[in-house]
């Protein structure tokens, strides 16, 4: 009779730990269900006239593809996803000039980073991690960061505001 309240007690914890995961997961994919639109960079309080990104949604649910469109008629394309394998979101980036990029997503404090190590011409390592932190409806924070120090400790590259206008 003890193994069988053993066996009953490990069963109701395996399923209680996949429903927890399973709802912490549906949130996870969920951090940029209103990422499709057209996304304006604001400065001193005003609105850029041209979209800095384009969102559209991408093959699934969980998927975008996000074309930048930079200064001095700069253009680079990106592709977003939710990987139901490794539970995570993954970036891909490519530009014009021949730059091709992917960086590996990782949850902190219910921020999805963006993670990529670079190598400098000095052959010292940086690590660098981007952000787009929801902050109210239609509107959204852009940091980058770099450490030096395998992500000890953090330097602010740029911090921007985003305002989807469709």
């Amino acid at each position: 009779m003890k193994t069988f309240k053993n066996i009953v007690c490990c069963i109701c914890f395996i399923s209680t730990t996949m429903l927890l995961a399973q709802k912490t997961n549906a949130t996870d994919k969920s951090y940029y269900k209103d990422w499709v639109g057209e996304w304006y960079k604001e400065v001193n309080d005003t609105l850029e006239k041209l979209p800095s990104f384009i969102v559209t949604q991408g093959l699934y649910k969980e998927s975008f593809e996000e074309v930048w469109i930079g200064a001095g008629g700069s253009f680079s394309k990106a592709w977003r996803a939710w990987d139901g394998r490794t539970q995570q979101w993954g970036f891909a980036w490519i530009s014009v000039d021949g730059l091709f990029q992917t960086w590996e997503g990782k949850k902190v404090n219910e921020i999805w980073y963006m993670y990529k190590t670079f190598v400098l011409d000095n052959g010292k390592k940086v690590l660098s991690r981007q952000a787009f932190i929801p902050s109210g409806k239609g509107v959204l924070i852009r940091t980058s960061e770099h450490s030096t120090d395998q992500g000890k400790t953090w330097t602010l590259r740029f911090k921007e505001k985003y305002v989807k206008r469709r």
